[in-house]
């Protein structure tokens, strides 16, 4: 079960915090990193809530604890939100500027694609820390608050 829950981690540690500052240092235009970096997140969002999904199978019938579904809950809760509501929200705003990289540093467009990017970034950096809390609790059975 750790196992699982360490799998649920890496797919969120490594396209937020690796793949993503790849992508941005080493290509030239913010517009193709970021459409890549779309396009990876929308994959791992997915497969992580398969995963999640048969992780709460696997508690379903199981001790697991208290604290441990609220953690589960919360986690598929951030990650479902931001594949769900705030990535289409994204895609739906660069579809009407246009590439981001033509339009001008206070374009009213770019500010409210950065107000977006920034909410899917906090619940993607919750969602992680959450991850880190379900890793180190494991799998023991009922978890005391």
């Amino acid at each position: 079960m750790r196992l699982s829950l360490a799998l649920l981690l890496a797919l969120l540690v490594v396209p937020g915090f690796i793949v993503v500052l790849v992508l941005f240092a080493n290509l030239g235009s913010h517009a193709l990193a970021g459409h890549l970096a779309g396009i990876i997140f929308h994959l791992s969002n997915r497969g992580i809530l398969i995963l999640l999904l048969a992780i709460a199978l696997f508690w379903w019938k199981r001790e697991a604890g208290k604290w441990r579904w609220i953690l589960l809950g919360a986690a598929a809760s951030l990650v479902g939100s931001n594949e769900l509501l705030l990535s289409p929200a994204m895609e739906h705003l660069k579809s009407a500027m246009g590439s981001i990289d033509a339009l001008p540093p206070g374009d009213p467009g770019r500010a409210a694609f950065g107000m977006w990017h920034g909410a899917s970034e906090v619940l993607h950096l919750l969602a992680t820390l959450i991850s880190v809390a379900l890793v180190a609790l494991g799998w023991g059975g009922s978890c005391k608050p």
